[in-house]
Parts: structure tokens; sequence; C-alpha cells
């Protein structure tokens, strides 16, 4: 079933809920664009690093990806990661150089914002002058990328999850992603929906962020015990 989206219980939270969870998240904390680091580079910047370097992956399917082979797999996830965004890229290079010094920077970044459990994780998400549409298929594209993360490092089904590793949050989140994974949005919408939709989004953003940062902690007991050569195991 979808995820529903309705206002959150108390002054300065929202929710987002599926029937048998619900997650709140403050606000007033980055959401997308930019990772906690004053010179990081913005999605809009880093799918142009990408570009130069000649690689047609997505910048917020990688940054989804990277963000559920660290909540599994650990810090080692680098190496696994960049194997997979800079696939096919000629590694002799300045372009490739540049590219994999950029996502090396996002991937430490990342990492220290979510040992440190800071709510001003960013998800590297188009920011908010792009179009709707896209922003909603680049979430997409980030659920779907966390999605594949998760079984690069062998993650348990969630019924696994639930009942062998006391991780029930992220079990459900896993099932949510599946969901938004299949998100759109028409383009020919009126005013009255496309402000709903924007509402929407900018729930789902931060429903988004506040399952990856309980999943990391979720997973913490797996996460000591996996590597990316060596996959999640069963109970």
């Amino acid at each position: 079933m979808a995820a529903t989206i309705e206002p959150g219980p108390e002054q300065g939270q929202q929710t987002v809920s599926r029937p048998g969870a619900r997650i709140c998240a403050r606000q007033g904390m980055p959401c997308h664009g930019r990772l906690v680091r004053k010179d990081s580079m913005g999605y809009e910047e880093l799918a142009e690093v990408l570009s130069r370097a000649g690689t047609e992956a997505e910048m917020a399917e990688l940054h989804g990806s990277l963000c559920a082979r660290l909540s599994l797999c650990g810090e080692t996830a680098l190496a696994g990661w960049l194997s997979e965004a800079l696939a096919g890229v000629d590694a002799d290079g300045a372009a490739w150089a540049d590219a994999r010094r950029e996502l090396a920077a996002v991937h430490q970044a990342t990492w220290a914002t979510l040992v440190e459990g800071d709510m001003a994780l960013a998800l590297l998400l188009p920011t908010d002058s792009a179009p709707l549409e896209a922003r909603v298929g680049a979430l997409a594209l980030w659920s779907q990328g966390f999605l594949h993360g998760l079984a690069s490092c062998g993650v348990p089904a969630p019924e696994q999850l639930r009942a062998a590793h006391g991780a029930a949050h992220a079990a459900e989140f896993m099932e949510d992603l599946v969901e938004i994974s299949r998100a759109g949005f028409e383009a020919d919408a009126d005013e009255v929906q496309q402000e709903s939709a924007e509402a929407a989004y900018a729930e789902l953003v931060e429903f988004l962020r506040a399952g990856v940062l309980i999943s990391f902690e979720e997973l913490e007991a797996l996460r000591a015990a996996v590597t990316p050569e060596r996959p999640a195991p069963s109970p």
C-alpha cells in the first residue's frame, strides 16, 4: 500500500504514515540539495561532474545507494559504490579523477552525518527551483537506489529483519520505499493539485531522511558483521 501523508501531531513536526508505521521528523533542517559541508557540491553540480566523466549514473539514485550501503556495509562501502558510480568510465582521464574525488567527498560527508545521527542529513535531490516532475522523478530514483544499495550488501528480507534482527522500522522503511520508487507526477495538474503535490513532496523527502537515520541506527548490529564481500548473515 502506498505511503499516505498527514499533518504532524505536534507543532514543529510532520509525519508520513503507512498503515502500521509512523515516523515523526523535525522540521527546520535542510532536507535536500546540498550536503552538510559548506563547501560541498549540490545535486546539480555533482550531476555535471558525472556528465563530464561520461557516466550515465544518476546522482539521486547514487546517493540513495550510498546511504543504504553505509547503513548496512558501513564505511568500507566506498570501493563498491565508486565502482557502481563510475562503471565504464576511463580511469586514466582527468574527468574520472574529478568525479572520484567529489564522490569520495560525498561518501565522507554522508558517513559522518549518519554516524553523528545528525538531523541535518541532506538527501542529494534537485533544488526546489527544478520542476516538480523532475524532483519527484529524482525522489523515486533515490528510493530505487536505496533498495539497490541494500541488496548489494545482502540485506535480509523485511520479515527476517523484524523477526531475527529487531529492525522493525528498517523493514517498514524498505517496504515503503518500494511504493515511493514508483512515484510520479502529472505535469498538467491544476494550481490546487500543484500546491498539494508540493506539500506531499516535501513531506516525503522528510520521511526518507528520517527513515534513513532510523534504519542506520537499527542496523548497527548487522553493520558490524557485514562487509561488501560478506553478505548479511541469515537468521
